[in-house]
């Protein structure tokens, strides 16, 4: 084994070289080794990191000597060059079965090979090869006050703090806060996931977005100090104590003094070998606690629609278009704008409105502040008319709860004129006009100076509407007639035919779960179908229509209609499974079952 001590020393003079090298590109994906040096019987960690996604595809590595087990995946944040990358972990059990100095490959495109020592009786060689990110030697921790409120943690390498504005909210009442977490680059290697409340009566939001960050001086060292802007919402009243805990990786100094002296006289590159006397800790820092007290709403004046919202809010509405015809659809814009808790903000102030068929509506938020606190939240409700002629939406009304005036307020928008125009189907062209004469009898459209005409009104009619030159066309229509009933195409074969193109579409349209497409082609078969059956136009096919022909089935169809309409003007998509059960009532009518 002397020899490995040897090959073990010169790798380890080495590897700063190499990890100088790598400084200037730095790799998307690295693997790490901890411990680098591990008696027979015990474990090691192949850590993967990666900053360049996911890492969906990778294979464990096979190494022979070598037991590998995936133990599972977490995410944080790295620090590179003083500044924070979103990072994926990938952790493996290594366990040896033999001893020996073992080459594990890189698991990655872009991830170089480590080594690992595996010894029995004999102690750790203090070169063994370790390949991996440089780390600077951590500073001596000045002796300096620490500022106020703030409390140095793991080795006075981190900090954690909460900066809530009040002592004091209401269920359900949305504040902004600050998450701080301060660290030491160098020392503090990993943020192994975002802060949280150590409690479960509070929610803190958009801490999964990346955070802000600066450097400052504290205690004489350069901190990073990495900010989430964040909002406070609690759950239940009560008194209550608050923290936030942040899970870190911590490089703690495991070197001796005769260490660190030995590593000051030799000086680099001797120094960077001697100074690998550091191992990583995993541990969870708090931020110091602060009391809230959480306020109960009043039970007194709540209103019967307060659906939670709590905060300070404006709404108004308007509508597109404002003209339409019969059974078209509009788009009702409903806008709630303020600041307080978005969330609680719902449709419901939407569910009564008469003489008007509704569909589920679509909500979108626009935020303009960082906590999410203040911002404009707007509904898009679709909406078709009942009956024509001019009609009105009604004033919308929004019921919440203000902690500024400790009361709840009604917000009201304006009713809105539409002017519903009957559709093409429904008009009808009126008889001409007609004059009454004094006698009784009736001319139509003769003025009564032309009364006393001795002309008849045969001698009137143009020579095309005399019924001696009407013979010939006639003749030649019953001959046109005649000869297309004898060469038409057989009305059954070309139902048939259309019933079966119908069908494959339909088909396809359910395996790709296409609602939109699915039900637009279903009802609009059904409206041929049984337009050609009944004998009438199919803007005829109505509801009386269906449950006079149909009986229990014209139910089925109105549900598929209206399953149609949900999807075409409310984007809402409907259960998958049930594309069988449509498509056997399509199948059904389309041969002809029920009347």
């Amino acid at each position: 084994m002397h020899w490995s001590k040897w090959v073990i020393a010169v790798l380890g003079l080495l590897a700063p070289f190499a990890e100088a090298n790598a400084m200037g590109d730095p790799a998307l994906a690295y693997e790490t080794v901890e411990p680098a040096r591990i008696k027979l019987g015990e474990t090691a960690t192949l850590r993967i990191t990666s900053l360049d996604g996911y890492l969906e595809d990778f294979h464990v590595p096979n190494v022979p000597g070598l037991a590998f087990q995936l133990v599972g995946r977490s995410q944080g944040y790295e620090f590179i060059g003083g500044r924070t990358s979103p990072t994926w972990y990938i952790l493996i059990r290594v366990t040896p079965q033999t001893v020996g100095i073992f080459s594990i490959p890189g698991l990655t495109p872009k991830s170089p090979t480590v080594g690992l020592e595996v010894y029995k009786d004999e102690p750790p060689n203090p070169y063994v090869w370790h390949h991996q990110e440089p780390l600077p030697a951590p500073a001596p921790l000045s002796k300096a006050p620490v500022p106020k409120g703030i409390e140095l943690k793991a080795g006075g390498a981190a900090f954690a703090e909460l900066v809530v504005p009040t002592h004091s909210l209401y269920v359900g009442e949305t504040v902004p806060v600050d998450v701080e977490l301060g660290i030491r680059p160098g020392v503090v290697t990993s943020v192994n996931g975002p802060p949280a409340l150590s409690g479960g009566d509070f929610t803190l939001n958009n801490l999964s977005k990346q955070p802000l960050r600066r450097e400052q001086l504290i205690a004489d060292s350069t901190f990073l100090i990495l900010t989430w802007h964040s909002a406070l919402a609690a759950v239940k009243p009560g008194e209550f104590t608050l923290s936030v805990e942040t899970p870190l990786t911590v490089r703690l100094d495991t070197r001796s003094d005769v260490d660190r002296e030995l590593g000051a006289m030799m000086g680099w590159p001797f120094s960077k070998s001697l100074s690998r006397g550091s191992a990583p800790k995993d541990m969870t820092i708090a931020s110091p606690s602060s009391q809230l007290e959480v306020l109960p709403l009043p039970a007194l004046g709540r209103p019967k629609d307060f659906s939670g919202a709590v905060g300070d809010f404006e709404v108004s509405s308007d509508v597109s278009p404002a003209r339409v015809a019969a059974g078209d659809p509009l788009t009702l814009h409903l806008r709630v704008s303020g600041v307080g808790n978005f969330d609680r903000v719902d449709a419901a102030m939407l569910d009564h409105l008469d003489h008007w068929k509704t569909y589920p509506p679509k909500s979108t938020f626009k935020s303009s502040d960082a906590a999410q606190t203040h911002g404009e939240k707007v509904f898009e409700q679709p909406l078709i008319a009942e009956l024509p002629g001019e009609q009105t939406i009604p004033a919308i009304e929004f019921s919440y709860f203000n902690p500024r005036t400790q009361r709840y307020e009604r917000a009201h928008t304006q009713p809105i004129k539409v002017m519903v125009a009957a559709s093409l189907a429904d008009s009808t062209l009126g008889a001409p006009a007609e004059l009454h004469r004094p006698n009784g009898a009736f001319a139509r459209g003769l003025r009564p100076d032309h009364s006393r005409a001795r002309a008849s009104v045969g001698e009137l009619r143009p020579l095309y509407f005399r019924s001696s030159f009407l013979r010939v066309p006639a003749a030649l229509a019953l001959i046109l007639a005649a000869s297309w009933i004898a060469v038409r195409p057989q009305p059954e074969r070309a139902t048939s035919k259309a019933a079966r193109r119908a069908l494959v579409r339909l088909e396809a349209a359910a395996r790709s779960d296409d609602s939109s497409t699915f039900f637009a082609l279903a009802r609009a078969t059904l409206l041929q179908t049984f337009a050609a059956r009944w004998g009438i136009s199919p803007d005829r096919v109505t509801s009386t229509e269906l449950k006079a022909r149909l009986g229990t089935a014209g139910d089925d169809v109105e549900r598929l209609f209206a399953l149609a309409d949900e999807v075409q003007y409310a984007q809402q998509a409907s259960d998958g499974r049930d594309f069988q059960r449509w498509l056997g009532l399509v199948r059904d009518q389309l041969a002809g079952e029920g009347p």
